[in-house]
């Protein structure tokens, strides 16, 4: 009985293991292939007290969402915001959409980018925090951007904050 307990627990980590290293795979797969989007940021409280270095992020699309009329509490909890870019990569938001990524119809000049509605109100199109290293605060008090590299089937990963000039904050 002990031995079945032991090839178990040992199949499960194996499986956790695998799971976990075909995550981070993916990750890096849409950094280094994603394309390049960027998201303008809305004001927040950029830091965190009990966190440390730490800058809330909120993204100007919620914003658009908001005067778009469109109802938020509507929304299914995932879908897709379809964003258009302009030449310098830029999103701006054209509308959203919980049908299936096969199912939208998308030209060359829009980009599905997976959202989650966890509360009707605000939309995650992205990491919602960047934390930094102690001390730099104040490099990052001029972040207009989040630059989100996105890939064929939407998802997302944040990469780094851009300034007004749109150059990567480091």
């Amino acid at each position: 009985m002990k031995n079945k307990r032991n090839i178990v627990v040992v199949v499960t980590l194996v499986l956790f293991g695998v799971f976990f290293l075909r995550a981070i795979q993916q990750k890096e797969q849409t950094i280094k292939e994603g394309r390049l989007v960027l998201f303008e940021l809305a004001p927040v409280d950029p830091r965190s007290l009990m966190q440390g270095d730490y800058m809330q992020l909120n993204y100007a699309i919620n914003e658009q969402l908001r005067a778009s009329g469109i109802d938020r509490t509507a929304l299914n909890k995932r879908g897709f915001v379809i964003v258009s870019l302009d030449q310098q990569h830029r999103a701006t938001f054209k509308t959203i959409s919980s049908k299936s990524l096969a199912e939208l119809p998308l030209g060359d000049s829009l980009l599905p980018v997976k959202y989650f509605n966890w509360d009707g109100f605000t939309l995650s199109v992205g990491a919602e925090s960047y934390f930094f290293q102690e001390g730099k605060d104040t490099l990052f008090d001029r972040a207009k951007y989040g630059g989100l590299r996105i890939d064929s089937e939407g998802n997302s990963v944040l990469i780094g904050l851009y300034d007004e000039e749109l150059k990567i904050i480091e």
